[in-house]
């Protein structure tokens, strides 16, 4: 974590992480690093080895390579800790063939994607691809400056007065190289130079490297990823005290880290995804859209109000959220009506579902101390306590609401207990939780099954999220989808996370941006932030503009603590939302594509450059634009002068609005009009759509249309609840042809027409069958084609 900022007024965070000591000048103690080691044990997968400390002492490290293209690196004291906890799963004994040799002085381990190479004397790893280009190697050689002190932390362990502090171990950072991932962080995408804490934290904004997700995950544009498997605080140096090198520093009782490799980002994403959690597929409808009552006074008159005005102004809408105020206020969070503002609540889901509405409804795993069930929860024990033994009583609202009792999440008495509470308005009609908060767990806090504060603190959103997820399920029959703030490595498997309560400014906006990037690299796919920012009230050209960018996201809400309904920004700002939501729906199947994909391989919806692009040296810093899929450049406006740069990679790409055809790779500069996002097509996709609906189902989507951007030939594979549909189109001289196959057997294909086509005379559907041309503007039955005036081509085709 960064520290205090100088000359600010002093800011309490209950959940500072613990702070590593620094060394005094009368300390003549420092990092206990390995300079030997021997072979002490040889299995299936790897090695164990008794190292050697420059002290002398006895520590273990073992190396394994639990799957292809993924090596496990332990470092521990002779005797491990039973307790320690760990997140990445085991592989089969059988899941690779590992060949171990070994020569003087050195052991090397390889699969067919990955070598360990192990010098024993000094003791030194490097870790390399299938063709022996190193990708990651130990650093010994910056580990001194002139005066022979250490600038670096080598592979080792740190003590303060006899007692271990840390695990730590220190790479070469290559002079190119880029690093990217660590959860949601707010800060430049491109994490070298910076200094990561993945720790938990209320971060009250999007303006410094806090946040309220960390994922101590970190991919390297030289094609490796590195997990440190570990619920503690996680320091990493990114080449920001050392230029030549970046350091881990694990609290824990071991250092236990991942080495992952592939030939390209997107397969370590997905090996990632294999060790810790692949995504849950959420319900269709979590892809729609979301509106929220905001943080405000609400009441059951009030929601069915902005429930019928949605409707009427037509704008596509699956999601009603109601915030906290669906409770007693200063009882939070009970999860009990307000009966005087709700007094039918199964009343009123009923109304809500009867006009296509799911109902999301807000909570947190606190208590507060004026409701009856803190009373409860505290005589039955079901608190996190403090070191007296007593419930632990903390002030997370700053004085606005009352101090709460925290729901032991380690407790099977109190999961049982609380899973009750979630049950009641699950069963009346509402759908998913917001779990908001999760990550103010006090370092000192004692939970029932011993686990320390400082272990738990970032556990504690996982296994929150899992309380409500199961609940969820069992309730409703659909996948456990939780809308989460707080989350930690594995947590894909909730689906939903936003990005919390960040300003409603420009640059939090960019930095929201930058920070939906970060999650993509870890593999969260289902990532979103609340259009407008949370803090303050927007302008209409900024909530415009978020909607734009939030609409285009992998999930979309409208949430603040003020109003942020499209109709209260005026008719220009309803209007354009309501553009850009039914411009979202006419793109449901195109999403519900990628979201099947990121349920297969954890691969995100929402895309940075460099991980479509990783070849391409201009994407390694490039945090304000993305691909949404595979298809489609987004490039955000997030400034009032609606002027930006995009760069379009290689190939061409053409403008969604106007059909212009680009070459890349370039840079261009584009003025915007409130009304147009720039949006970037690539030149041979094909996009199936379907017409908007006010709200969506679980069946498979009917009348697709593919919209077929072809300048020679295109391919795309369309997920839908009725299966897999393959489908491909190709211009020859003056034929198109179309292919179809899978569960789809009749959709419609749209060929655009572009700069330098040839004329279409003829179609032809699966290689032989002809295609009969129809008169524009006369009934169309299927297996016609018509070319329209403006030179479209919609075909009908069944097979």
């Amino acid at each position: 974590m960064v520290d205090q900022v100088p000359l600010l007024p002093y800011n309490v965070y209950m959940t500072e992480p613990p702070h590593l000591p620094v060394r005094e000048a009368e300390d003549q103690g420092g990092p206990d690093f390995l300079v030997q080691a021997e072979v002490k044990e040889q299995h299936a997968r790897g090695i164990v080895l008794q190292g050697q400390t420059c002290s002398g002492e006895n520590v273990t490290v073992t190396l394994t390579l639990v799957a292809d293209g993924i090596a496990r690196v332990l470092l521990e004291n002779e005797e491990s800790d039973p307790a320690r906890i760990r997140l990445a799963r085991d592989f089969p004994a059988d899941e690779c063939e590992v060949t171990i040799t070994h020569s003087e002085g050195h052991v090397y381990l390889q699969t067919p994607s990955l070598r360990i190479e192990v010098a024993l004397q000094p003791f030194h790893l490097t870790f390399c691809d299938a063709d022996g280009r190193p990708l990651l190697s130990q650093n010994y050689s910056e580990v001194t400056n002139v005066r022979m002190k250490l600038t670096v932390l080598p592979f080792g362990l740190s003590k303060i007065n006899g007692q271990r502090v840390a695990f730590h171990d220190s790479f070469t950072a290559e002079p190119d190289e880029h690093f990217f991932g660590f959860g949601e962080k707010f800060t430049d995408f491109d994490k070298r130079g910076q200094r990561i804490t993945t720790w938990n934290i209320d971060c009250g904004g999007a303006f410094s490297e806090r946040s309220y997700k960390n994922v101590p995950f970190v991919v390297s544009t030289r094609k490796y990823g590195v997990f440190v498997d570990t619920t503690n605080a996680v320091d990493f140096d990114m080449v920001a005290s050392n230029t030549a090198t970046y350091s881990i520093i694990s609290r824990d009782s071991a250092l236990d880290y991942y080495v992952i490799a592939g030939p390209d980002l997107k397969s370590i994403v997905t090996k990632y995804g294999s060790l810790v959690s692949f995504p849950i597929l959420p319900p269709k409808w979590s892809l729609g859209t979301w509106i929220s009552s905001g943080f405000q006074r609400d009441s059951a008159e009030e929601v069915l109000r902005r429930a019928r005005l949605i409707r009427e102004h037509e704008i596509p809408c699956d999601v009603l959220h109601l915030d906290c105020y669906w409770q007693r206020f200063g009882r939070w969070s009970e999860l009990l009506w307000d009966s005087e503002l709700f007094p039918d609540p199964a009343g009123l889901l009923a109304e809500l579902k009867s006009m296509g509405f799911k109902v999301c409804l807000w909570m947190h795993p606190y208590i507060g101390i004026e409701s009856e069930y803190f009373t409860r929860g505290d005589e039955k024990g079901y608190f996190l306590k403090n070191a007296q033994g007593q419930t632990y009583v903390v002030d997370i609202w700053g004085g606005f609401h009352p101090p709460v009792g925290i729901i032991d999440v380690t407790n099977p008495e109190a999961i049982a207990w609380f899973k009750e509470l979630l049950r009641e308005p699950l069963r009346i009609g509402a759908d998913v939780y917001k779990t908001d908060f999760g990550e103010g767990i006090p370092n000192d806090a004692v939970a029932y099954s011993g686990i320390k504060g400082e272990q738990l603190h970032n556990l504690y959103s996982l296994l929150y999220n899992d309380i409500v997820a199961q609940v969820t399920e069992e309730v409703t029959g659909h996948t456990g989808l939780v809308w989460a703030r707080s989350t930690y490595a594995g947590g894909q498997r909730h689906a939903a996370q936003w990005s919390g309560d960040v300003n409603s400014t420009f640059p939090a906006m960019a930095s929201t941006i930058r920070s939906g990037l970060s999650m993509a690299m870890c593999g969260h796919a289902f990532w979103s932030h609340d259009v407008g920012g949370f803090t303050g009230h927007p302008s209409t050209e900024l909530y415009v503009r978020w909607a734009q960018f939030g609409l285009f996201s992998p999930m979309i809400r409208a949430h603040g603590n003020s109003t942020r309904l499209p109709w209260d920004f005026g008719p220009q700002g309803l209007e354009l939302f309501r553009t850009y939501a039914r411009l979202r729906y006419r793109l449901l199947p195109y999403l519900y594509t990628y979201a099947c994909v990121a349920a297969r391989t954890s691969l995100p919806i929402m895309r940075p450059m460099v991980l479509e692009f990783p070849d391409d040296p201009s994407t390694h810093t490039m945090d304000l634009q993305y691909m949404l899929g595979e298809e489609l450049l987004v490039a955000p406006i997030y400034n009032l002068s609606g002027e930006r740069t995009v760069y379009l990679p290689e190939g061409s790409w053409i403008d969604y609005w106007t059909r212009e055809t680009f070459t890349g790779p370039r840079t261009i500069r584009v003025q915007a009009p409130l009304e147009t996002l720039p949006l970037y097509v690539r030149a041979n996709a094909l996009i199936p759509t379907t017409e908007p609906v006010s709200f969506t189902a679980d069946e498979p989507f009917v009348d697709i249309t593919v919209e077929a951007y072809l300048l020679e030939r295109g391919t795309f594979e369309l997920h839908d609840t009725d299966g897999l549909t393959r489908i491909s189109a190709e211009l020859e001289s003056s034929q198109l042809h179309i292919n179809l196959a899978g569960a789809k057997r009749q959709l419609a294909l749209r060929l655009l027409p572009l700069v330098g086509n040839a004329l279409v005379t003829e179609v032809l559907i699966n290689t032989t069958q002809a295609c009969k041309e129809v008169s524009p503007g006369e009934q169309q039955p299927q297996n016609t084609w018509a070319r329209a005036e403006d030179g479209t081509i919609l075909v009908k085709l069944s097979v």
